[in-house]
């Protein structure tokens, strides 16, 4: 029946389904640690053929050190604040790539002084504290002290990150911090969420049935 399902499956999905299957019967595994294994695969397998097209695009425009520098500090952010997700693997990839190798071209126009480093540094670390962690319904963050633990490290990212954008001597790469942080700061601020009509903190239908 398993093996059924298989066949029906995307070559991502299968692929992860087989190699999660073949891992926990070795492992003599639950049904339940074949489910988290095989999602684990398959998110990994997903990230990195997006890494890919998004770092192979950078390069052809020549701006991978940029690309990655923004992709550094948005992800630093996005490890621990969460936020949005695109709806498909598809736009995931396109908005990637507009994100991380667009930006980065527009940054050789866009440079930030150490004031207006400052200045957003103060208003994001403050909209991280606010707003951060944001789920969306498919991963609601349960736990008021993972969230509250969450929060906390977003922030303190946030403001390591800004630092460092104070202490480099490069406008570019200063600009390219700032704007990797805003990119994520964005991702999780209600008024996003609305604008693309998605759910926003879902964990509270879940935390409301239990009290």
């Amino acid at each position: 029946m398993v093996e059924e399902t298989v066949n029906r499956m995307g070559m991502t999905e299968s692929f992860a389904s087989k190699l999660a299957m073949r891992i926990n019967k070795e492992r003599d595994g639950s049904r339940m640690d074949y489910l988290k294994m095989k999602l684990g695969i398959e998110m990994l397998v997903i990230n990195l053929s997006k890494s890919f097209i998004v770092y192979g695009v950078a390069i052809a425009f020549q701006s991978l050190l940029q690309t990655f520098i923004l992709h550094a500090a948005y992800f630093a952010i996005r490890r621990v604040a969460f936020g949005l997700h695109a709806n498909s693997s598809t736009m995931c990839t396109i908005i990637s790539v507009l994100m991380f190798v667009g930006t980065p071209i527009l940054c050789q126009y866009i440079w930030f002084n150490n004031y207006l480093v400052i200045g957003l540094g103060v208003i994001l670390t403050a909209l991280l504290y606010r707003y951060a962690p944001a789920d969306t319904d498919k991963y609601p963050l349960l736990g008021v002290e993972r969230r509250k633990q969450m929060r906390k490290e977003a922030v303190t990212t946030c403001i390591i990150i800004m630092i460092i954008a104070l202490i480099c001597p490069s406008p570019m790469i200063k600009s390219l911090l700032v704007l990797g942080v805003l990119l994520q700061v964005v991702a999780v601020l209600p008024v996003t969420y609305k604008l693309l009509k998605r759910s926003f903190n879902n964990y509270e239908k879940y935390e409301a049935t239990t009290n």
